[in-house]
């Protein structure tokens, strides 16, 4: 019991400690609006892999009317390239271009714990964005705690 306690302290102080997502336009730009939308990344930058590997046709800037003090500019404008992107295209654009330099996280905007403790995201396996932001984002990974376990291994 205290530990799932601890899990639950810890990803409460993470996602208050978000920074925001500097291109997102949604609500107060922070990446925890969802439970899916966690992870601030570059893609309004020319020439990204990210649209080819998650199917989507790229919105970067475009309006998308959400209202609120940024809900009417330009969303993941050139100066301000990043979102929160879905942890399963997270995890589809990592398993398609690898974790290259060209995949581009805001670790400090990225709710890494929520992710970490997340297996799947839409049928989605997140393995490949564990991998890479593990590496990527070493700093925040590491702070997490290590995600329950049902069996007892993680128990005190």
């Amino acid at each position: 019991m205290m530990k799932q306690l601890a899990v639950m302290l810890a990803c409460v102080c993470t996602v208050l400690g978000l920074k925001p997502c500097p291109g997102d336009t949604r609500g107060d730009r922070r990446c925890n609006h969802d439970s899916t939308h966690r992870v601030c990344a570059k893609i309004g930058i020319e020439g990204t892999s990210f649209w080819e590997f998650t199917g989507q046709t790229s919105w970067c800037g475009t309006i998308g009317y959400y209202g609120g003090p940024y809900g009417d500019l330009p969303r993941c404008p050139a100066d301000q390239p990043t979102w929160c992107i879905c942890k399963w295209a997270t995890a589809s654009w990592i398993k398609g271009e690898g974790c290259t330099d060209s995949v581009e996280f805001d670790c400090e905007a990225t709710d890494v714990c929520n992710l970490k403790s997340s297996y799947s995201d839409f049928n989605v396996d997140l393995k490949p964005a564990h991998d890479c932001m593990m590496v990527k984002c070493k700093k925040q990974w590491d702070a997490c705690p290590e995600p329950y376990s049902s069996n007892g291994a993680n128990d005190l």
